[in-house]
């Protein structure tokens, strides 16, 4: 073979991939010294130049020296070679590089030198090892995936299956490679399984899911989700096959069928309850309705999914249920209210839940539930005999007309007592009696301003409260009353002349609290009564001892913080359930070296009108907080101690700050800190209160609404408040309230669905407890467990109830 045959035989040699570089085509000698190069001009690899011999050019630059050598003994030997060397490319980097040779020979068949060539394989190998090293991860994954990979060819055969297959299903590759996909699958799936097979390897994408079922080697069906994805050629985009991945779904299809048992049983139960129930998104589309539902809204029963609630109940967009669903839709909260649906004339309870979905929404129909508490308000507020409010009524009004009162307006209180009713009753009997008073009771009806209202108190006593500007005022309603009363009435068939005495307190001057308005009005009538002739006469200090009394504890009042004259009193409060001790409520008790120990109902209603009520509160919160950081850490408990706030600390821009301080000079905890509050206190400015409360619930402290049931709107703003206590007052309680345990009974239910805690007050009896365990009530507090006592008797106390305590 001459050289030039040779060149050209090397230039047929196969290419071992597209990424191969012929660096060089070169001759040499029967020495190896080179005669001819071909150079394709690389510049990667080291040159070889005319002259230089072959072997000291491999001996230079090929770092593995066996190599070297066997180019050195196939030269020496006259035989072709062909290694895969590497060596240090220009760049100073290995390369890798095949060194191949063949020996030409003359026409006598001598050896007459070589012809070979350098090709530059460096490429080819990065991409051959990336390869290796993705094809060996590839299989890893496959190897250890959960999920069942598998690969059928066009003919819909298995050609390599995952170790997965074996763990799932039972089978292995080698019984598996080879047989049909569809031979192994639920004879009901498999024409479904093969029609969307087909469609794959014909070319087409089906993105979704197939759910098939696949025989185990033990016989029985094993539910899987399978994704099947077109093979294609990446030259010609020939489908050569198809990828199957699949996953065991039996357990979700076990829960998917739970979850819909668990709807059925829910919808079986929503159509048994004797609530109407529906459901929306967050479009406001109907997702589900109950039957009661439905024909409440006018519907024929399962025609309502999909709707949309507003064009289902036209009527109700704007309206306040309306608002309260799109406020409970915009700020994902839950609402519960009483309304009265007009279409209907029904009232209804309505509990509205909100979450990620829309809304879901319980209602049914109170009217009866209504009407009766109507009729139980009416037994408990009305006197029976005139239809007029009653004691217990305008005690709570007063309460209500003492907290609005606004400008130079003040609450007045005429009390009004019938000069000859004795005379009448004895002698002409208790009918003509009960005559009189009826006719009497309307008569002061028709003198009234609009705002005024009259109240029997019982026996032929009245009393008229209004708010007047002055004594100016009250006086002309004074006389106008005077007036009606003095003309004749005539009781069967007889014509009679009765007369009044009245009296008059004013709240700016003669009282703060309705029973000091009653009581001074009622001792301003007996002056009034005692002029004689029907009269009328205003409340004067001097009129009687407790007037005087009054001076006499505003003036020791000013300086009474100051010389330290106050005192804490703690009265515990108990679970109704265990009889143990859940708290504390702090009392504030005043004994002056003078006046003695002055009640709280004295000097407080002064203190808050004279401006000492926050500088007291101030001490009063700090000593609490204080006292209970030391008793908790003292007795290791966490001891919640409860603090009452006045009205006017309510209204002060310091309330907050006072809190805060005292909870950060003591450490006590502000979660143990429960902030008393009356009704009357927060219904004098709503929007200002509700400020507060949230202020305060943002320290941590919890909030407590005192005295529930003695204010006169407490239900319909009881929602507004964010509070978390209830205390029913005493009065509940009491043998003369009516139906006293049902109404406490739905009062806690009430509360409870608010989730409040209640706290019962004025607790004295074993039978009372007895009835607040029937009624679930919470704590109670009052003297059958203990009287308010100083802290060092509270001390003793404390030893007793606290398991493990040691006295300090």
């Amino acid at each position: 073979m001459t050289a030039q045959d040779a060149v050209s035989h090397l230039f047929r040699i196969p290419m071992p991939h597209p990424t191969t570089f012929i660096a060089s085509i070169w001759t040499t000698d029967t020495d190896g010294v080179c005669t001819s190069v071909v150079d394709h001009g690389s510049g990667a690899l080291p040159p070889f130049a005319v002259a230089t011999r072959l072997q000291d050019w491999v001996g230079s630059y090929v770092v593995d020296r066996q190599a070297a050598d066997d180019v050195a003994h196939a030269l020496a030997g006259h035989v072709a070679f062909g290694h895969e060397v590497e060596l240090r490319g220009m760049d100073g980097c290995l390369r890798r590089v095949i060194v191949s040779g063949l020996p030409t020979v003359d026409a006598d068949g001598r050896c007459a030198g070589w012809s070979g060539t350098f090709a530059d394989v460096t490429a080819h190998r990065a991409t051959l090892d990336r390869a290796l090293r993705s094809e060996a991860e590839h299989r890893l994954i496959v190897d250890h995936s959960m999920d069942l990979i598998a690969h059928c060819g066009v003919d819909g055969r298995y050609i390599q299956v995952s170790p997965s297959y074996t763990t799932v299903v039972g089978w292995d590759a080698a019984q598996m490679v080879g047989r049909s996909v569809l031979e192994f699958l639920h004879p009901d799936d498999q024409a479904a399984a093969g029609a969307a097979l087909a469609r794959i390897l014909a070319g087409e994408d089906i993105p979704d899911v197939v759910a098939v079922r696949k025989r185990h080697r033990d016989g029985h069906y094993v539910e899987l989700g399978s994704k099947v994805r077109k093979v294609t050629d990446p030259v010609t985009d020939t489908v050569f096959g198809a990828v199957l991945v699949s996953r065991d779904i039996t357990r979700e299809r076990e829960m998917l069928h739970r979850v819909e048992d668990a709807h059925a049983r829910l919808r079986t139960i929503l159509e048994s309850i004797e609530d109407g129930f529906f459901s929306v998104n967050r479009n406001w589309e109907i997702t589900y309705a109950n039957t009661l539902a439905e024909v409440f809204a006018g519907v024929e029963p399962g025609t309502s999914g999909g709707r949309v609630l507003w064009d289902l109940a036209n009527d109700l967009d704007g309206t306040e249920t309306g608002v309260i669903y799109r406020r409970a839709m915009a700020t994902r909260s839950n609402a519960a209210f009483e309304t009265f649906y007009e279409p209907e004339g029904v009232w209804l309870s309505v509990r509205v839940y909100a979450h990620e979905e829309g809304l879901s929404v319980f209602f049914h129909d109170i009217t009866d539930r209504k009407r009766a508490e109507e009729r139980l308000e009416q037994l408990a507020t009305r006197d029976d005999l005139t239809g007029l409010p009653n004691r217990a009524w305008l005690n709570g009004h007063l309460q209500s007309m003492l907290g609005q009162a606004r400008g130079q307006a003040e609450t007045t209180v005429l009390f009004i007592d019938l000069n000859r009713f004795k005379e009448v009753n004895d002698s002409l009997g208790h009918a003509a009696g009960d005559h009189l008073l009826r006719q009497v009771g309307l008569r002061l009806q028709s003198c009234l301003r609009p705002g005024d209202v009259v109240a029997r108190l019982g026996g032929d006593e009245f009393v008229v409260a209004a708010h007047c500007a002055g004594r100016g005022a009250a006086a002309g309603i004074a006389q106008r009353l005077l007036e009606t009363l003095t003309n004749p009435f005539h009781i069967d068939g007889l014509e009679m002349c009765v007369g009044a005495a009245i009296g008059i307190s004013l709240s700016g001057q003669d009282g703060a609290t309705p029973e000091l308005l009653f009581q001074n009005a009622d001792t301003a009538m007996y002056k009034a009564k005692a002029l004689g002739a029907s009269s009328y006469q205003f409340f004067e200090p001097e009129m009687s001892v407790e007037a005087r009394r009054r001076l006499q504890v505003e003036a020791a009042l000013r300086r009474a913080l100051e010389l330290g004259q106050f005192e804490l009193y703690y009265q515990p409060r108990i679970d109704v359930r265990t009889w143990r001790l859940r708290g504390v409520e702090v009392l504030l008790r005043w004994k002056h070296p003078e006046l003695g120990q002055v009640s709280p109902l004295e000097f407080i209603p002064i203190a808050e009108e004279r401006g000492h009520i926050e500088a007291i509160g101030r001490w009063a919160l700090r000593e609490a907080c204080r006292v209970g950081k030391r008793l908790s850490d003292q007795y290791g408990t966490q001891l919640r101690v409860s603090v009452n706030v006045s009205a006017r600390q309510l209204r002060s821009a310091e309330l907050v700050a006072d809190v805060e301080q005292a909870l950060r000079e003591s450490g006590f905890a502000p979660s143990a800190l429960e902030l008393e509050l009356t009704e009357s206190a927060l219904i004098d400015d709503i929007d200002q209160s509700v400020d507060v409360l949230h202020r305060l619930k943002r320290l941590g402290v919890k909030l407590a609404l005192d005295d529930f049931g003695t204010g006169y709107s407490s239900l319909s703003y009881l929602k507004r408040f964010p509070v978390d206590v209830l205390k029913l007052d005493r009065s509940f309680f009491l043998d003369e309230c009516p139906n006293g345990d049902e109404f406490v009974a739905a009062l806690v239910h009430m509360a409870h669905a608010l989730g409040l805690t209640v706290v019962a007050e004025g607790i004295e009896t074993e039978e009372m407890m007895e009835m607040l365990r029937g009624c679930r009530c919470d704590e109670a507090q009052g003297y059958l467990f203990a009287r308010p006592m100083a802290l060092a008797e509270f001390d003793k106390f404390l030893q007793c109830e606290v398991p493990g305590a040691q006295a300090a």
